[in-house]
Order: C-alpha cells, then structure tokens, then sequence
C-alpha cells in the first residue's frame, strides 16, 4: 500500500494505547498500574470496554495469572489469563468439567434456574455437556456444520455479503455499521440455515440481546437478576411452535433436523432440543455479529491490513480467523477440576471452578507473536477464540465464511471510511463486543 493510497483514503486512526503493565517500585519514572483486582473479570463496565478489559487482563497474566476470585454474588472461582494453561484445561476434558457450571452467573440465577429447569445453567446445550452425552448431541447436526458442508453455502453468503454492501450504498454516506449491519447479516444467514422466516428477525435479535446482554442497562429486559428466565421463556415458547410445525410440516432445513432428532434411538428430550435450537439461533449469529463489527474497527485502525485484504481477497479465511482471535467474542467459560492439581504455585482442589478467560489467551505475548497488532498473514491455528479440545466451536467454519465473504465484499468497494462517533460496548462479560459504531462512507 502506497503512501498516496493511505492519504487518499483519508481513514481515521484511532489506535487504542495501553498502559504499561508496571508498578511504581522503583521511582517516579514508572507509570503506576491501576488498581486492578482478580474480581474484576466480574465487573462488566471494565469487561464491556476493549481498552479496560486487555489491560486487565495484561495485569492478571504478569502478576496473578491463577487469581482466586470470590465476589458476594457469585459462587467462587479460579481465574485464568496465560495461554498454555487455557489451553492445557481446555484439552483435558474429562479432567475438567464442562458441567456443572459452564458460565458465570450470579447465585441468586444460578438458584432461579436451577428450580426453573432443573440445572444450574437453564440451558442443555453443547458447551453445558461432557461425554458421552456431548459427543451423541454433537453427531445430530455435525454434518450441517463440516467444512464441505458450510461451503456450499458460500454462494448464499456471498449473495447475502452483497445485499447488505448493497444496502450501505443505498444509506448514503452514513450508518450505524453495527445496528445496521453487523448485527443483521449474521442473523439472516443463520435463520436461513434453520429455515426460519425473515419476518422472526426482530424477535430473534431482541431475544438474543437480552440473553447476551443482561448486564447491560440498553440491551437488558430488567434490573432483575432472574429477568434471563422470562428471555428463556419467550425462547423455549418461540421454537416449541417450530419445533411441532417441523414434526408435522418436514422441511430440507436445520429446524426439522433439531425436530425430529433422536439420541440413543429416542426423541431427544424437550430441555435438550429447546437448548439446541438456542444455541443455534444465537451463538450462531451473535459472536459473528461481535467478529464483524470489531473486525471493521480493528481494520480502521490498521489500514495497512485493510489493504492488504483489499488487494488480496483469497486470504479471505485465515484473513477471517485473525479478526475472530482479535475480538474474541466469546469471554470465558467455565470448567469443574474432577481432581486436585498444582498451578503455579495455587492450590486447585477437585470439584473447583475455573474460569477461562479466551481474550486473554489470545493476547498473550509468551504465545502470540505481537498479539496487540492485527496480521492477517498470521497463522490462524495459534488462536484460542474457538476454544479448545472437544468443545471446540462447532459452528467456527461458518463464522469464518461468513466474516470472510463480508469483508470480501466490502473492501475493494470501499472508498473511504472514518468513524462518525465514539464507539460503544457491550457491557457484559460472557459474550461481548460492539454495540454501535457510527461510520461516515463512501462506496464503488
């Protein structure tokens, strides 16, 4: 990329700069490190803010990187910020737990939803699962989400991708690249998939936000700590409708796939096929939703990787996997020690929890070469946004195709493109990224 081209292009740079990671020990020349803590990772207005939650984190990798955390509202936990030992537990998985508790709730929640469903996360799904049960529910759609399975899909995205550049170009010169897009062209592939109409896309998106966005004041239902079980509720209601139109009316889609499901030669019980339709419906809009509207900041923000997409276009997948690490979407989850161990120098005791922390893993310096800078020649296998071992992502070559043919799409028609207003994040500490980011275009 010339110099010429930069100027002419005339993007505006915000590069994010983070405090050093030092203590004042040894004189006035040393920047004081904030006074971040271990219960922190619980604090979603630091977790909600790209800034706050990498430097908390670059503070827990260099001075706590095993941090018991006890806080009055959630049940205690270890947390974990170091790449190898994210990535150690997350390959162990009969030694650490995938249930009982998979992500961190409050306790007056967990309780609701333990009376509620009769388990302490309310939902059955994928990640809340160990074998043998996790293997048998994950051969029900795993065909749908195999590499030559999501790639005859590429001609549809690749459709949708231009559809909504399209619409940007039909907006003018100004959008809310989030709320108007982001958030939309995930949602209506994986409707599509699921075979669910466009007119549920409201639904589908509000329910999803309230889910993923319980800590956030602008996306939240209520202030109430139990307001998730009216969300589940109104989900489990929404796709008990789907589900008996798919066992009476079959289609070629994934609905009547999850509908008529069997495990072990049985229906799949109702808790389990509810969870597996919302899981779907939501993780598999709303972390790409996060990957792309993050994707397009960090792009802003290093122009000579814009680019260098723009100019070649077939680094479409890896070029997707390394927006994927960038944002992360996916904060933690959580694992139970079926038995004591020593890390270093902590104590873990069998039947505790420990939380993992991706975000973290996949900025962390003794792992990632540079990992504060976008590379999108970077190798896509270091990162940990998919997670790890068995639970690795099923959905992740959709999401990397869907990012991929987006980007794709939009760079070489891009003209020129700045931010119009600051930026805003979801506060929340589970699944988080962009919620609004107004940009200023214009487009071929």
């Amino acid at each position: 990329m010339t110099l010429s081209w930069l100027l002419s292009f005339g993007i505006l740079r915000r590069i994010s700069t983070f405090r050093q990671q030092e203590f004042d020990v040894t004189g006035a020349n040393q920047q004081k490190m904030p006074p971040y803590k271990p219960a922190d990772v619980l604090n979603a207005h630091i977790m909600g803010n790209e800034s706050t939650m990498y430097e908390l984190f670059d503070y827990l990798r260099s001075n706590d990187p095993v941090a018991r955390v006890e806080h009055p509202d959630y049940l205690p936990f270890w947390s974990l910020s170091r790449y190898d030992d994210i990535k150690r537990i997350g390959s162990e998985n009969d030694r650490f737990l995938s249930a009982p508790r998979t992500v961190l709730i409050p306790t007056v929640f967990e309780e609701a939803l333990l009376e509620r469903f009769g388990t302490r996360n309310g939902l059955e799904t994928l990640i809340h699962m160990d074998r043998p049960k996790h293997l048998k529910l994950r051969k029900v759609t795993r065909e749908w989400f195999l590499p030559r399975s999501i790639n005859s899909l590429r001609a549809e995205v690749e459709a949708l991708s231009k559809e909504f550049v399209d619409k940007m170009q039909e907006m003018g010169s100004e959008c809310d690249f989030v709320r108007d897009i982001a958030l939309l062209f995930p949602l209506r592939i994986i409707l599509s998939i699921l075979g669910l109409p466009r007119e549920a896309e409201g639904t589908m998106l509000k329910l999803t936000q309230e889910m993923f966005g319980s800590q956030d004041p602008s996306l939240q239902r209520d202030d109430s700590q139990t307001a998730g079980l009216e969300v589940l509720n109104d989900f489990g209601a929404y796709f008990s409708e789907v589900i008996e139109d798919r066992k009476k009316n079959p289609k070629e889609d994934l609905a009547t796939v999850l509908a008529n499901a069997q495990v072990d030669g049985e229906p799949m019980n109702v808790l389990d096929q509810a969870s597996y339709f919302i899981i779907t419906a939501t993780a598999g809009h709303d972390t790409t939703s996060a990957s792309i509207g993050g994707g397009m900041k960090a792009l802003l923000e290093h122009p000579d990787q814009l680019a260098l997409w723009r100019d070649n276009p077939d680094l479409d997948i890896g070029a997707a996997k390394e927006v994927i690490r960038w944002t992360s979407p996916v904060r933690h989850m959580v694992r139970t020690a079926t038995e004591s161990l020593e890390l270093h120098g902590k104590q873990i005791n069998a039947g505790d929890n420990i939380a993992l922390w991706y975000p973290a893993a996949n900025r962390d310096p003794e792992a990632i070469d540079q990992p504060n800078k976008l590379n999108l020649l970077r190798d896509p296998k270091q990162q940990l946004a998919f997670g790890y071992g068995s639970h690795m992502c099923l959905g992740q070559h959709l999401a990397a195709l869907e990012v991929g043919c987006f980007f794709r799409e939009l760079l070489p028609r891009l003209q020129d493109m700045q931010f119009n207003g600051d930026p805003e994040w979801v506060k929340a500490i589970f699944v988080g990224g962009l919620k609004s980011m107004p940009l200023r275009y214009s487009l071929r």
